[in-house]
């Protein structure tokens, strides 16, 4: 419930920003990361996680 929360606020917080978001959401399974694209996702599986 609490990431459910963060991610809300973090989306929010973009539109506000005039940030735009794509619809899906990654968030890594290891730690409490989230990321907003793949790209991002996958960059930190690489340097977080490897």
């Amino acid at each position: 419930m609490a990431l459910a929360y963060e991610l809300r606020c973090a989306r929010e917080d973009a539109r506000r920003r005039n940030i735009r978001t794509p619809l899906g959401v990654w968030a890594c399974e290891s730690c409490r990361h989230v990321s907003l694209s793949l790209t991002a996702f996958n960059s930190h599986l690489v340097f977080a996680h490897a």
